[in-house]
């Protein structure tokens, strides 16, 4: 009887699995080409299915992209529209960027999918409607959240069913919002890392009002950004519960930080608010913006020892299943993960209870402070 009768068979590479890893890592076929010095036609032949690469190209392949080699042997990744990532690329963000940001999301989401096999996912209950106001307010009542400013936004999101999804930082995009899965039924957000703690409670809001709102619609306009950003400001920023904040002080940047360190969005935002309700006109409100602008605040304001707020969810669905770790290695191993790809997704989200927590720091360096020492530069 012939060996070969015997032999055992690996499965086939999947050239989307190596286009996904590729991307993850930020190579195009032509630098990835250049990295394993071979022809960038032969990592597209790969990536088409039409050839496969040789067990010493894999290794080289696997080692380059950080993935074990079984990795690229799975079937294809779930499927995950781009959804308001379109409407950045549209705009400022580049398209190798988009592409990173959308596999490195899409891979997150195979991995909490993955995980409900062990541990129950939250059930969703993201409501749809077409006014971002009446959405804002009895979104608020299904939460049975207390008047004021909300402690968690993204603990608040989280309950909804919501996958948040920590992603490293990209340029020009606070965050993104899809439905993806089977159906697209699982509402998802990536939050790009490295942002303020102001701008990642209102981008998180942003984004769910895409979700609320826009369901549907799978091409940006100006109008649709208003509206998330209409839902936005009065889920967080409830005008019956701000109100009162506004008309009480003559509006200045000493007033605008006091009503940061309670709200706990930007001053920008807060002077934002103020116009739209009519509590400051448009001169009043260019007046105040180019004092935030002298003082170099439009993209970096000062911050008041706020604790950035980091998703939870998915990492307590891995605690669940596979125990407290910080390394995740068995998790890794059983879904054919790197683990530095599942220690990036997994070391982003917030610890249990006893960890240390991050507190908010500009990407330019420690720029945290306290009022008095604002009223003293202001």
């Amino acid at each position: 009887m012939q060996d070969s009768l015997f032999e055992i068979r690996m499965p086939l590479v999947n050239g989307s699995r190596v286009k996904q890893a590729r991307e993850l890592r930020g190579f195009t076929q032509a630098s990835l080409a250049d990295e394993l010095y071979i022809d960038q036609t032969m990592i597209a032949h790969i990536e088409r299915g039409r050839k496969q690469p040789t067990a010493d190209l894999l290794e080289i392949l696997a080692q380059l992209l950080d993935f074990p080699t079984s990795f690229f042997r799975q079937a294809d990744c779930l499927e995950m529209p781009k959804g308001s990532l379109l409407f950045r690329s549209k705009a400022i963000v580049g398209k190798k960027v988009i592409a990173q940001a959308h596999e490195y999301s899409r891979l997150s989401l195979e991995l909490a999918l993955r995980l409900s096999a062990h541990a129950k996912l939250i059930p969703i209950r993201v409501p749809s409607c077409d006014d971002p106001i009446e959405a804002a307010q009895e979104l608020r009542k299904t939460l049975d959240l207390p008047d004021g400013p909300i402690d968690g936004v993204i603990r608040c999101i989280e309950r909804l069913g919501v996958l948040v999804i920590p992603i490293p930082e990209i340029r020009d995009c606070d965050a993104f919002a899809t439905w993806a899965g089977p159906d697209r039924g699982i509402p998802v957000i990536g939050l790009s890392g490295g942002r303020p703690a102001d701008r990642i409670r209102l981008s998180a809001a942003h984004e769910l009002g895409h979700l609320i709102l826009h369901r549907s619609i799978h091409s940006a306009t100006k109008l649709n950004e208003e509206e998330a950003y209409t839902f936005a400001s009065e889920f967080v920023m409830p005008a019956a519960d701000i109100y009162s904040d506004l008309v009480e002080q003559k509006i200045s940047l000493f007033r605008l930080a006091e009503l940061k360190s309670k709200w706990r969005v930007s001053m920008q935002a807060i002077l934002r608010r103020s116009r739209e309700l009519q509590i400051i006109n448009d001169r009043q409100y260019r007046y105040v913006m180019m004092q935030i602008s002298h003082r170099g605040w439009r993209s970096e304001e000062p911050e008041f020892n706020s604790v950035i707020e980091r998703p939870r969810a998915l990492r307590k669905i891995s605690e669940v299943a596979f125990g407290y770790s910080d390394t995740w290695e068995r998790l890794a191993k059983e879904f054919n993960l790197s683990a530095i790809f599942v220690t990036s997704v997994l070391g982003a989200c917030e610890p249990p209870q006893g960890q240390p927590t991050q507190i908010a720091k500009h990407r330019s360096g420690d720029k945290s402070t306290n009022i008095i020492s604002f009223v003293k530069q202001a």
